[in-house]
């Protein structure tokens, strides 16, 4: 379970940034969509966070 986690968190750490960079504009990250990268981080984090939760309540 927990080598699943982390490969799903790498995975979503590229595809977070690969997409961020897709929908920047300038060269600091910065879109003119309002809330672009939250709402991109919390797509792509979303199922790395139910894992590791996963893997911490079931190791107790």
């Amino acid at each position: 379970m927990k080598t699943a986690a982390i490969i799903v968190t790498i995975i979503a750490t590229i595809i977070f940034l690969f997409t961020s960079y897709l929908l920047s504009y300038d060269s600091i990250g910065r879109s003119t969509k309002e809330g672009t990268h939250l709402f991109n981080f919390l797509v792509w984090y979303s199922i790395p966070v139910l894992l590791w939760v996963f893997y911490f309540v079931r190791r107790k």
